[in-house]
């Protein structure tokens, strides 16, 4: 395989420019997974002596134990008597089940994947379109050891390049990146076939001990989530829950808890208790009946 300058040769700045306009242009609900895996090796594959290939150079980061991932769940209307029907087990606090889980931006239909956001909670509030002063569950995860990122729709590294080399990098990454953080819309969920694709094609990098994917908030400009593969959740523990609400205001997003929730002991169950209660203070010092 060509060094990454000698590849960047065979690419043409005018003929991607063609190819990344006439994908767009495709019908993606009449296609399958192959047909969508075929069109954007198309857009990003050139012919080099050494064959008709793309060559990526994905970014990988990480994150240091201790850090804290957050997930949101909803809370059904009618569901406010504690134990919460949909947040009473330790189950309850980790991916879905795979006979409930619809396609997503890095999953198949049935495949599980753990979506969290790190550092921020308000980030995973914005990315399922929580509404003000609307009750839901705050999943509280921390990193007991390093967590190894791959990080997709990131800016390339372009040190050392030519200023036309670099412009045809950023182009491919840029195509990429627009396609796998597209915003999609309830029934255009055939979308996520595109980003999962890229995900599973050139962004599995499990050869390096990869933990997780990192990729831009959709909902939250600046934000960021993290996709947990499968096997690879017992790099994070549970915390806790808060079942909470929120406020956006000028200066942000203020959080009101009602209670806290935590595995019981039994590692099946959760038990709830009040904000005061010696539990929260233990779990979450930093957080007030009003605001975290």
């Amino acid at each position: 395989m060509l060094p990454m300058n000698e590849w960047l040769k065979y690419v043409d700045i005018t003929e991607l420019n063609d190819k990344i306009c006439s994908f767009r242009e495709l019908d993606f609900k009449k296609l399958t997974y192959r047909d969508i895996q075929k069109e954007i090796s198309n857009v990003i594959s050139f012919n080099t002596p050494r064959g008709n290939y793309t060559l990526l150079a994905p970014t990988n980061s990480s994150y240091p134990v201790n850090t804290r991932f957050y997930r949101v769940r909803n809370i059904k209307e009618g569901d406010t008597t504690l134990p919460l029907n949909s947040m009473s087990t330790v189950a309850d606090c980790w991916e879905p089940p795979k006979k409930v889980v619809k396609p997503g931006r890095l999953n198949r239909q049935h495949e599980p994947l753990l979506y969290t956001s790190p550092i921020f909670p308000d980030n995973a509030v914005e990315e399922l379109k929580i509404v003000d002063d609307k009750l839901f569950s705050l999943i509280v995860y921390e990193a007991v050891k390093p967590i190894k990122v791959t990080c997709i729709a990131f800016p390339p590294l372009i040190e050392g390049l030519t200023k036309d080399d670099a412009l045809k990098l950023e182009m491919i990454q840029d195509f990429l990146k627009h396609e796998f953080i597209r915003d999609v819309d309830n029934g255009d969920e055939y979308l996520y076939r595109i980003s999962e694709s890229i995900t599973k094609d050139y962004f599995d990098l499990r050869h390096i001990s990869q933990d997780a994917w990192c990729y831009p908030s959709i909902a939250k400009q600046g934000g960021y989530n993290v996709s947990f593969r499968p096997n690879k959740k017992q790099k994070l523990k549970l915390v806790g829950v808060q079942i909470a609400s929120i406020k956006r205001d000028d200066n942000g997003h203020r959080f009101e808890v009602k209670a806290i929730a935590k595995d019981s002991g039994d590692g099946l169950n959760l038990s709830y208790h009040e904000m005061g209660s010696p539990e929260q203070e233990d779990l979450f010092p930093e957080i007030s009946p009003t605001k975290i």
